[in-house]
């Protein structure tokens, strides 16, 4: 007790340690959270710094300077190089960037032409150490958080290497899971990047039937773990569909294990101000979106005076985002009262049964396989549906985004999804969206014909519409839990190194 009264008046350092950070480098979500939440810990009251690799897009998009000289860490038995450049990021934020040519200096963030690199966990194991190494001398943290499994190597690191351990022994950690599906597992062989003792690749630590488990280390060796939902968080840990193996490990945190739901970045995504789209709108004056609508089909060759829903996509297209439940049903969607426009690429499985169904119905269905910015927000802010039958969905932000711009989700009732769409009651005028739970596309064709039938109801679709405007998903709530767990973990680190 007296620890964390001691602790009251103290201004909370914490070092933020990410593969991504939009806008400097952006592979999906992880860059948005990264983007966002610092600022708003800061606006907390903690004094925060973020280390991400220096890519060449970082470098192209951030002005930074040297500092301090040049700096040696051993992977496996090669010494390898780096220095540490600095620049200022959203709000203020420190943002501290690793150099090295070999590893970062690259076109890709993972890889390049639809294929990873093929020495991802040297990369971020050398990521991992040489952010141990520059934030020890740097920065000093009271508390870091590393995410994902980019940089799961930074807990077991400070932890287990003797040369680290003393120098990290007080400041405390937590490794955030954004996707339990991706695990930095490997080749045994590759422990020897980490140069620690053998003891560690054990069925206790990063050992994972017989490879090594990046991610298992982390959540063992880290003072606390958390993921991006309350709903994935249970699932993760009680249903090894979701657990991909990590399930027990996640049960053995008890209560240092927690669900944070992400936050939404309004600044960026708000139709009141957004530079993206035809013409801005509020919810006090929503006529703009029928002008956007309107923008949106004639932009994709849509039918512009069609009186069919508009639903959109914006997705990475994978099985994980729903995508085969999506192409089995797709004959029966169609033949509903919707258009479909979709923004993503990835399985070529999916994209090309799309494609063809663009070609067979190509005044109902539009594809659009490359990134385009401006067309994910015409997409939010023109359509009438927003579609995510997601196998699962750790958090989901485009979600978040649809309500913000009056566009109804269609989901599917699991992780953040779950969190934060719930079905629409036309009698009571309760919800903000179309929900179901069972993965067949039976119960997709189904919820989707609910939809309809409310949209079909002017003053029901205009409650709907209204209920989905005021659902509020800032990052402000997100950061005052991670604030609160942050001390938890400081406090109980403190008992444990005196």
């Amino acid at each position: 007790m007296r620890i964390a009264s001691a602790r009251t008046w103290f201004i909370m350092k914490v070092a933020v340690v990410a593969a991504e950070m939009a806008p400097y480098a952006k592979a999906g979500g992880l860059a948005d959270v990264i983007g966002a939440l610092p600022a708003e810990l800061q606006g907390c009251g903690a004094l925060v710094s973020v280390v991400i690799p220096g890519y060449k897009c970082a470098l192209a998009a951030l002005r930074t300077e040297n500092i301090g000289g040049e700096q040696r860490v051993m992977i496996g038995e090669r010494l390898e190089h780096f220095s540490l450049r600095t620049g200022i990021g959203p709000a203020g934020v420190p943002v501290f960037l690793i150099m090295h040519d070999g590893y970062f200096g690259r076109d890709g963030i993972y890889g390049e032409h639809g294929q990873d690199y093929s020495d991802s966990i040297e990369r971020f194991v050398f990521f991992s150490r040489a952010a141990a190494l520059a934030l020890g001398e740097v920065v000093k943290p009271d508390l870091v958080h590393a995410h994902d499994w980019h940089v799961a190597a930074l807990p077991v690191l400070i932890r287990a290497d003797s040369a680290l351990r003393m120098q990290w022994d007080r400041t405390a950690s937590l490794f955030t899971i954004h996707n339990l599906a991706f695990q930095g597992l490997t080749d045994a062989r590759d422990f020897r990047l980490l140069n620690i003792d053998r003891s560690y690749l054990s069925v206790g630590c990063l050992e994972f039937f017989g490879r090594m488990n990046l991610m298992k280390g982390a959540i063992v060796m880290a003072d606390g773990v958390s993921t991006v939902s309350p709903t994935y968080a249970r699932e993760v840990s009680s249903d090894p569909s979701y657990g991909f193996g990590l399930e027990g490990v996640l049960r053995e945190k008890g209560s240092r294990f927690v669900g944070i739901l992400n936050g939404a970045d309004y600044h960026e995504w708000n139709p009141a101000t957004d530079q993206h789209i035809a013409q801005r709108y509020t919810p006090d004056q929503p006529a703009g979106k029928s002008v956007c609508a309107r923008a949106l089909r004639q932009r994709i060759g849509l039918p512009i005076d069609s009186k069919r829903a508009l639903v959109g996509m914006v997705s990475r297209i994978t099985a994980q985002k729903g995508f085969d439940l999506l192409v089995d049903a797709l004959d029966e969607l169609l033949a509903l009262d919707i258009d479909l426009v979709i923004l993503g690429n990835g399985e070529a499985e999916f994209v090309t049964r799309l494609q063809r169904a663009q070609q067979e119905k190509p005044d109902r269905i539009r594809i659009s396989t490359a990134f385009d910015n401006d067309l994910a927000h015409q997409i939010q802010a023109g359509c009438d549906m927003f579609l995510m039958p997601s196998r699962f969905e750790p958090c989901g932000l485009t979600q978040m985004y649809a309500l913000k711009y009056g566009t109804a989700p269609v989901v599917r009732a699991t992780g953040g999804l779950a969190d934060t769409i719930t079905e629409f009651d036309s009698v009571s005028g309760s919800g903000n969206g179309f929900v179901f739970e069972a993965y067949q596309p039976a119960e997709l064709i189904a919820t989707m014909r609910r939809a309809l039938q409310t949209f079909s109801d002017r003053p029901a679709w205009e409650r709907l519409m209204a209920n989905c405007f005021v659902a509020d998903f800032s990052w402000s709530a997100a950061a005052a839990r991670y604030m609160d767990f942050y001390r938890q973990l400081i406090d109980q680190r403190a008992r444990h190194a005196s």
